[in-house]
């Protein structure tokens, strides 16, 4: 008897609890930062590390390093189309179905590059870097949640998974050296750029859209920036890591003929003794 006026009252404190708060946070719509975005961000973030870790440790051959990045890349190629049938959809408008952002556009071609491309390959060398930042950026403040009172809303699910998965893509590509980040192939990335901005013009100038690339706008309401004022940071931005990584691996290489040099003396002096 205890047992069951035990369980009524807990039974009761829930039905309270959930009419006064569950029912508001259920059908609250998604906004950057809330609830839902933050689960979001713990679960998958969690995933994208052990995604990277368990590749890492058990793909130890190049055959096999290649199967993992063709499989995550296959799985990024499913969510960019999801994403962009869902926005072709949400605007009723087929045209839309062509990406017109840096991540859109960066999602669909290294899909593609994971699947068929060269290891090393050039196109990986513009890609993966605007997936590292632009995946990231956007996974950590996706501003279209806002666009329907559902989190699972197609356009809205679909839009924050293909970054997250373009985000962790692009780091295991890195971990597993199946791209090395190189100052000499910098040029890649500048001309892949300029490439990418030629492209928005031409959706804007045949009408696809206003904007594009976000060259008329700015990424961010109300600031500055715009692709060319982006353009030129994020150009700086990965010229300076580059340039930092390749003084770091000039001076390990120094180091290590260094230390081969006094080994072969320390041998020959021996010798001779």
């Amino acid at each position: 008897y205890c047992k069951l006026i035990i369980f009524q009252i807990i039974y009761y404190i829930f039905i309270i609890f959930k009419r006064m708060f569950m029912n508001n946070l259920l059908l609250s719509a998604p906004k950057v930062f809330g609830w839902q975005h933050l689960t979001f961000l713990a679960i998958f973030i969690t995933l994208g590390i052990l995604s990277v870790i368990l590749i890492k440790k058990y793909c130890k051959s190049e055959n096999s390093i290649k199967i993992a990045i063709k499989i995550y890349s296959s799985v990024l190629l499913f969510f960019i189309l999801f994403n962009r049938i869902s926005v072709a959809v949400k605007d009723n408008n087929f045209w839309h179905f062509i990406p017109n952002t840096f991540c859109g556009i960066s999602s669909l071609a290294l899909a593609i590059c994971g699947i068929f491309a060269k290891k090393d390959s050039p196109v990986f060398h513009l890609f993966v870097y605007n997936g590292l930042l632009g995946g990231l950026l956007t996974m950590i403040y996706p501003d279209f949640l806002g666009q329907n009172p559902s989190f699972f809303y197609p356009a809205t699910i679909s839009g924050i998974m293909h970054h997250t998965i373009l985000f962790f893509l692009s780091i295991t590509i890195i971990v597993c050296k199946y791209m090395n980040p190189s100052l000499k192939k910098f040029k890649f990335l500048a001309l892949g750029l300029c490439i990418m901005m030629v492209y928005g013009q031409f959706l804007m100038s045949v009408g696809i859209y206003d904007s594009a690339m976000y060259i008329n706008k700015p990424v961010m309401e109300g600031t500055i920036f715009t692709w060319y004022v982006t353009e030129i940071i994020y150009l700086a931005l990965v010229f300076v890591s580059l340039l930092i990584v390749s003084l770091i691996q000039k001076k390990k290489e120094k180091s290590k003929i260094e230390s081969n040099e006094t080994t072969l003396k320390t041998n020959d002096s021996l010798h001779q003794n």
